[in-house]
């Protein structure tokens, strides 16, 4: 009984996994995933959404231009968010990425050009990598009930 908090708040976490791994799944025409699984069997999903749950707030109270930047591609309706979440889970694979978005290479190579031309940011740095990945992931993860 003591474990019980822990227990629920743990499973929440394996349905927001499972959620999310079948929305991906549904986004880039993947096979339908199990819809079902215990903590061990989400994987690494898990973890990643506690990471995200503590980051949040730290994001969200942050400054700068990766910030700025994503903040006001949210607020135009999030296309350049969506091309870094692609072109991040596909592991910087333009092809891959550009397929998932349904845009010509050429045009997901020019949006992650633009990045560094027009908005001076470099997804090249790890610093930055980081934060734009964690602010993809944020920005299309559900927030916590």
């Amino acid at each position: 009984p003591e474990r019980a908090a822990e227990s629920y708040d743990r499973a929440v976490l394996v349905m927001r996994a499972l959620r999310e791994r079948e929305a991906r799944a549904a986004a880039t025409g993947a096979p339908r995933p199990a819809r079902y699984a215990d903590a061990a069997g989400a994987g690494a999903a898990v973890e990643t959404l506690r990471i995200l749950d503590a980051v949040r707030p730290v994001w969200e109270s942050g400054e700068g231009p990766v910030h700025e930047l994503i903040r006001a591609d949210l607020a135009g309706g999030g296309e350049l968010v969506r091309t870094l979440a692609a072109y991040f889970d596909t592991g910087g694979d333009v092809t891959a990425a550009a397929g998932r978005l349904v845009v010509h290479p050429n045009t997901l190579r020019y949006r992650i050009v633009r990045l560094r031309e027009r908005d001076g940011v470099d997804v090249d740095d790890p610093d930055t990598r980081l934060l734009l990945t964690l602010a993809a992931r944020l920005a299309t993860a559900a927030p916590p009930p």
